[in-house]
């Protein structure tokens, strides 16, 4: 079931903040690359092509999660996990 994202986490994933994307390499290893996320509603959008790793890796296990710093003050930040729910060309 998802969660609603609360007004500090959309404050923070609607400005030009850093977020890394953390998926699992098939050996289970973790792969955490920046990222630049929107959001519809309580849900975040990542652009990726299909053939990037985080993409391939989201394909294979949909396990996923995103933590975002603030640029202006390092130590407000957000982490979230969850998983990939939907796929656009």
């Amino acid at each position: 079931m998802a969660e609603t994202l609360s007004a500090e986490a959309k404050a923070l994933i609607d400005r030009p903040n850093f977020a890394h994307l953390s998926t699992l390499m098939p050996d289970g290893s973790p792969l955490s690359p920046p990222v630049w996320v929107a959001r519809e509603g309580d849900r975040l959008i990542v652009c990726t092509s299909e053939g990037s790793l985080k993409g391939r890796n989201t394909k294979r296990d949909p396990r996923v999660a995103l933590s975002i710093v603030n640029f202006g003050n390092p130590y407000e930040e957000i982490q979230l996990r969850g998983g990939v729910v939907e796929r656009r060309p």
